[in-house]
């Protein structure tokens, strides 16, 4: 732990180099918890608090011990273990604990000992020790407190299935239950909820911890209690049920170090010790947004670029202030302990101020911590912060006033001063205590947050960007960490490397500036939305969000990209257009890597297509791939780099008595007399094979329901396939899409943990009869065909936001039993 300080010191009130290390998940952290018999029990349901420029990392406790053990890092990556911060009996397999900071002053912990109702623990400190000053609240499991810009706390937990909220009257006490709308099937806990841009955003985990399909789903409210609607076309937001890296669940949401970033801690599956219950890991993958929409950049398990730091920071862990800081105004200046520093000079109503070296740009977010040891009587004693400090004539302030319980502004422009505006603050803020002030500036907006509360929102002309510091008058006050970047908003998410495979979002090209980042032969934003910039963007309704339109040919944008693995990628573009003759061509460098691809005519400025994949090959690595528009015009939503491979031929009449290569999930499957018997009757079953990788093919077999009622069929492009009778009854589980049968005709749905019928074709096809299925996949472009007809019996393209396009096919049984033969795949 001291190497790790003395680390964190040697970067002190200094700026920042570019961040060129790498994390990879899962993390590997020390003092894990262990079972009895010395199985790895690890760090599950990961919940992470940032405090003064510090996080703080609390873990689940193992079922047989008692204690809540705690982390702290400096960065999100490097994590020092600080010791037991909780040891009351009443923490024995305290389950999914998350602290909270009131402005009290004080530190909440919620628990769920045993998944056995709540507990709620106090402390002075991050660090604990936490006690007791509830006892057992109720309110199902995994409690989380989300606090609004008006003070207000809610609570949230599981209970009967689904998230209920209870707003509360203070940190110890509970209003009555709320139903959020929100749970998944089989099982709904680990919700957290963040507010942006005036709407709530629930993240929430469904299925049981020890399935591989434990999975994140999120939601949008403009009420922090009620109407959660899951978002369209997105969930579930982080799922793998394959591989090494499954059962991925129960985040927190945590602010990065370069203030503007936004983070999802979850637990993953350790795969070490007990098997049947194979121990949790902690990872960590980015979040990016675009307009409303939130986007996980994961999940990951390759190397990905650290959480960028801020451009600059200071910790005052030293002895002297230094030449980082420019005193204005005199007042009597010092550092205490090497943790903070502090201005004493109290009795008249002087402002003394102490201001940064380093000017931010003029668009940034700064983030200031403060408390007040000290207060004269008279002359309006006030503390805080400065920003966007230009000189004495020039510059904003927000002040916090004990006296009057209240928040304070003004900004002053040429030497007038624009006039004090007021916030009142949540009765019982205590002062003496720590604070954080933040404040975000984008254009001629400022908007100052107090501990996470939105307090006030100015626009202020002629003011750019600046120094930042501290402020006094009449007080004596401690000043803590200190920070800022130049991004706010949401626009680290431009610069920032995306994973590949992946989706990126058209807007999130990189930042550099014409020629750079971009080519546009236009002046202006024509869209005039998100960036300002030359690059046009406009918002999208049927999208929901922002989107680049009116692309021309010889325009280009850039986008970051780390590609996790070298090999073959199939890209496609998610654009709209009413040109018969786009194309696009993308280049690494000076190398072409697609020669020009054709976009098609979506017929309508609003009707988003995703574009048939170009094979691609990328070398593993960070690149910054250059896309062009060749002629035409589209306007572009996406970009979408799939893992790709060649389509390896199958052909299995089951002769050989076994179904070596398939994989059984549920029902009951074997070989008979040279058949592939199902059995689903009363229930459902899955079996599959073949690549994830696999784009486009076709499959056919000769399909035989033995029973009346019920359905048999295809599965094609099949993604992330768990059992659902693992904990659980859910037939839905899996993506991809399911070409079946029934007694009146032909169906096509959309399997996504759930079902969604796409198209029928009504026909008989009588039950103890061979009838042959047979689809063809191409892009987003399905046909099905049945008995060796030669035109489809449905032809459906999937213009939804999350098509499928790649994945691995299966045979399917619902409340059936059916035997298959003859089954056949082609590229």
């Amino acid at each position: 732990m001291k190497l790790l300080l003395g680390m964190a010191a040697l970067a002190t009130a200094f700026l920042f180099p570019v961040q060129a290390f790498a994390y990879s998940n899962p993390f590997h952290l020390t003092d894990s918890w262990r079972w009895n018999n010395n199985d790895f029990y690890g760090e599950g349901d990961p919940y992470i608090l940032k405090f003064n420029g510090t996080y703080y990392l609390y873990v689940s406790t193992v079922d047989h011990q008692s204690g809540i053990k705690v982390w702290s890092s400096p960065d999100l990556v490097n994590w020092a273990y600080r010791g037991l911060c909780a040891t009351d009996p009443i923490t024995k397999a305290a389950y999914a604990p998350e602290v909270f900071y009131h402005v009290d002053g004080n530190f909440y912990m919620y628990t769920s000992p045993g998944g056995g109702g709540h507990y709620v623990l106090k402390s002075d400190s991050p660090l604990g020790p936490f006690v007791p000053v509830t006892g057992n609240v109720g309110m199902g499991i995994d409690g989380s407190v989300f606090v609004d810009d008006n003070g207000q706390w809610t609570f949230y937990a599981t209970g009967s299935n689904q998230i209920m909220a209870w707003p509360m009257n203070s940190p110890t006490s509970f209003g009555s239950a709320v139903s959020t709308g929100l749970s998944m099937n089989g099982w709904t806990e680990g919700p957290t909820v963040l507010k942006r841009n005036n709407k709530y955003f629930m993240t929430y985990t469904g299925n049981h911890v020890w399935s591989t399909a434990y999975r994140v789903d999120y939601a949008v409210s403009n009420n922090a209690t009620h109407a959660f609607a899951p978002a369209s076309g997105q969930n579930p937001v982080l799922l793998e049920t394959e591989g090494h890296h499954v059962g991925l669940g129960h985040n927190s949401l945590v602010r990065g170090p370069d203030l503007d970033s936004d983070y999802m801690v979850y637990h993953s599956h350790a795969h070490e010790g007990n098997s049947v219950y194979p121990g949790r890991r902690m990872n960590l993958d980015r979040i990016v947004w675009n307009g409303d929409r939130m986007l996980v950049l994961g999940p990951t398990s390759s190397e990905q670029t650290n959480p960028e730091l801020p451009l600059f920071a200071d910790r005052f862990n030293r002895t002297t202030i230094g030449n980082q800081w420019i005193n204005v105004g005199g007042g009597t200046w010092g550092i205490y302990n090497q943790e903070l520093m502090w201005q004493d000079t109290i009795g008249n109503a002087s402002w003394y101020r102490q201001v940064t070296a380093n000017a931010t740009e003029a668009d940034y977010t700064a983030e200031f911590h403060t408390k007040q040891m000290k207060q004269d009587s008279g002359n309006t004693p006030v503390y805080g912060v400065v920003f966007s400090y230009q000189d004495e004539s020039n510059y904003g302030t927000a002040v916090l006033n004990r006296s009057l319980n209240r928040l304070e502004t003004d900004f002053v422009i040429g030497g007038v001063s624009q006039g004090w505006e007021y916030a009142s603050l949540p009765s019982g803020f205590n002062y003496t205590k720590w604070h954080q002030i933040r404040v975000e500036k984008k254009d001629s907006s400022f908007s100052i947050f107090v501990d996470g509360m939105k307090k006030q929102t100015r626009n202020i002309t002629g003011l750019a960007g600046g120094k930042i510091g501290y402020a006094t008058s009449n007080v004596h006050a401690d000043f803590g960490y200190v920070a800022f970047s130049n991004k706010v908003g949401g626009s680290s998410a431009w610069n920032t490397y995306k994973p590949v495979d992946g989706t990126i979002e058209a807007v999130h090209y990189m930042q550099g500036g014409e020629g750079t980042a971009y080519h546009d032969l236009s002046q202006g934003n024509t869209g005039g939305a998100y960036r300002n910039e030359h690059v046009d963007i406009r918002s999208s309704a049927s999208e929901g969000k922002y989107v680049i339109g009116w692309n021309q040919p010889g325009e280009w944008l850039k986008y970051r990209v780390n590609v996790a693995e070298t090999g073959y990628y199939d890209l496609s573009l998610r654009a709209a257009t009413t040109f018969p003759n786009a194309q696009f061509r993308l280049w690494n460098g000076a190398e072409d890597l697609t020669g020009p691809v054709p976009v098609p005519s979506t017929g309508d400025w609003e009707n988003w297509r995703l574009t048939s994949g170009k094979r691609i090959y990328l070398t593993a690595g960070h690149h910054e791939l250059r896309l062009e528009t060749v002629s035409g015009e589209y306007d572009l939503s996406s970009l979408t780099f799939s893992r790709a491979d060649a389509v390896t031929s199958i052909n299995d009449d089951f002769n050989d008595g076994n179904d070596n290569g398939w994989t059984r999930y549920e029902g009951d499957w074997s070989v008979v007399n040279g058949e592939y018997a199902g059995t689903g009757a009363g229930s459902f079953g899955k079996t599959v094979i073949g690549s994830s990788l696999w784009s486009d093919y076709s499959v056919e077999a000769d399909i035989r329901r033995l029973t009346s009622t019920g359905d048999a069929g295809i599965v094609v492009r099949v993604n992330n396939p768990a059992s659902g009778k693992a904990f659980v009854n859910n037939p839905d589980y899996l993506q991809g899409y399911y070409a079946h049968i029934t007694a009146q005709g032909v169906h096509l749905g959309k399997m996504n943990y759930g079902y969604q019928a796409l198209d029928f074709a009504a026909m008989s096809l009588p039950a103890d009869s061979w009838h042959h299925l047979k689809v063809v996949t191409s892009g987003t472009h399905i046909k099905i065909y049945v008995n060796h007809g030669v035109s489809p019996v449905i032809d459906y393209t999937d213009t939804s936001m999350n098509p499928f396009t790649h994945g691995k096919v299966g045979l399917r049984v619902m409340n059936s039993n059916a035997r298959f033969d003859n089954v056949k795949v082609n590229p």
